[in-house]
């Protein structure tokens, strides 16, 4: 069930080509590729991209991308994708130089884990940041705030609506999940612009 007033947007995390069609048949126009082999699913992928689904990477965790200029400019041009996402902030600059959207992620684990976050944001800023655990969203959106405005998307550990309601309740703009159930549930609902 909803929280009454709260609107917020669901970003399918998708592992594979069978989970990146359930997304698109439940109407969203982005995912994230959280995991998995970029190689089995390039063409899917590139074919959502055409039809303007937001794709974004995460650069730190799917294989069969190298962490270097050539996958940028590769994930950028050949295959139109919209962003990409990882901790590593190198990497987000040199992403930026190809106009991909960047997100970068804070594992807000524990205080020095969050401050070591806050401290590494990248300059031009992200497009987003991702904090994960999403369900650390509500207890660390008030540091968060006060080191910077850049829109919060809160990934991963979300397994129930409750837990996605809270993060987007406490101002996260995104709230990630690998579920289908959340993405059914989610997908009926209106997005902010």
């Amino acid at each position: 069930m909803r929280t009454p007033g709260v609107i917020g947007a669901m970003l399918p995390a998708v592992r594979d080509g069978a989970s990146l069609n359930q997304a698109l048949d439940l109407g969203y126009r982005q995912v994230l590729i959280e995991r998995g082999s970029l190689l089995a699913m390039v063409g899917p992928l590139a074919g959502a991209a055409r039809q303007g689904i937001a794709i974004f990477v995460n650069l730190d965790a799917v294989e069969g991308l190298a962490p270097d200029s050539a996958a940028l400019a590769f994930l950028a041009t050949d295959l139109g994708f919209s962003g990409v996402l990882s901790v590593k902030p190198h990497l987000l600059k040199d992403a930026s130089r190809f106009r991909l959207r960047t997100v970068q992620r804070i594992h807000a684990l524990d205080s020095t884990g969050l401050e070591t976050g806050l401290n590494s944001i990248v300059s031009p800023p992200p497009y987003a940041i991702a904090v994960a655990p999403a369900v650390a969203v509500p207890q660390v959106m008030p540091a968060i705030r006060a080191a910077t405005s850049t829109p919060i998307w809160g990934t991963g550990f979300v397994t129930t609506a409750e837990q996605a309601n809270e993060v987007l309740a406490a101002g996260a703009d995104v709230v990630s999940s690998g579920r289908l159930e959340l993405w059914r549930e989610f997908s009926r609902i209106p997005v902010r612009d």
